[in-house]
């Protein structure tokens, strides 16, 4: 237990002390929310009531999608996971730690994006703090079992990087972070149900800003839990400590499994 918790500590002081992993855990997200907040709201005056979940979204899928995948690749094709096998490191530590680091540091974020959407932009703060909490966790542990599975099954950095791309631009354009999801043609935003990012949407705004129910929120959240429950299966049973070990990849397309559901029922 030590050993995990030492190991984490590294993981967490990385996140801040490491250049790359700075600039995308914090001041990519932050800046970016600083600088389309100077226009947007004139552009579209309804983005300030998307402002603060949108932001978080995008603040979450930077510091992981992009931090994540490419962090674990480098580390098995350099030997580095190997090392830690021989040190006796299981491989539930390298799986869980880079979740959990990221689960602390988009909780920062969260809370530095909330204060300063209500500061500088006067966007409207959510009306239900525990369902804005329960949706924070699981879209932070969605994305980032989600990233930790890419980094598991990409063969190379650029494999890697082009998987988290997939995800990450379709979100971005589709997801509802900039742009309303009643304003989507019917059948745009029906398919776009197959992204994390929309499930969040979805939740942030039906359970912690509009204060319904959690029966009326149900759906989302259901959808990003079983995502969580699924990606971490699929990690821990295509976990590779070295490049050159097999693994049947293609069973990690099973992680869209909930996403489609919500397509075709959602």
């Amino acid at each position: 237990m030590t050993g995990y918790v030492h190991h984490l500590s590294v993981d967490l002081k990385a996140g801040v002390r490491d250049a790359t992993l700075m600039l995308m855990n914090y001041l990519f997200p932050i800046g970016f929310f600083v600088m389309i907040g100077l226009f947007m709201p004139t552009i579209n005056p309804g983005f300030v009531d998307l402002m603060i979940p949108g932001m978080i979204v995008f603040a979450v899928m930077s510091g992981t999608l992009m931090t994540i995948p490419a962090t674990l690749i480098d580390q098995r094709d350099s030997g580095i996971l190997r090392s830690y096998r021989v040190n006796g490191v299981p491989s539930g530590s390298l799986i869980s730690i880079p979740i959990v680091g990221a689960v602390v540091h988009m909780a920062i974020v969260a809370m530095i994006l909330t204060a300063l959407s209500a500061l500088l932009y006067g966007a409207p703060l959510p009306v239900n703090w525990a369902g804005f909490a329960l949706t924070l966790l699981l879209t932070a542990l969605s994305f980032a079992t989600l990233s930790v599975l890419i980094g598991v099954v990409a063969p190379t950095s650029r494999a890697g990087t082009m998987l988290a791309q997939l995800v990450y631009l379709p979100s971005v354009l589709l997801g509802g972070l900039m742009v309303p999801e009643e304003l989507l043609p019917e059948a745009v935003a029906r398919g776009a149900s197959i992204l994390p990012a929309t499930q969040a949407m979805r939740a942030f705004n039906t359970l912690a800003f509009a204060g319904d129910s959690y029966a009326a929120a149900a759906w989302p959240l259901l959808v990003l839990a079983a995502s969580v429950v699924l990606n971490l299966a699929l990690c821990y049973a295509l976990f590779a400590w070295d490049p050159r070990t097999s693994r049947p990849r293609v069973f990690a397309l099973l992680a869209v499994v909930p996403f489609a559901v919500a397509v075709l029922f959602g």
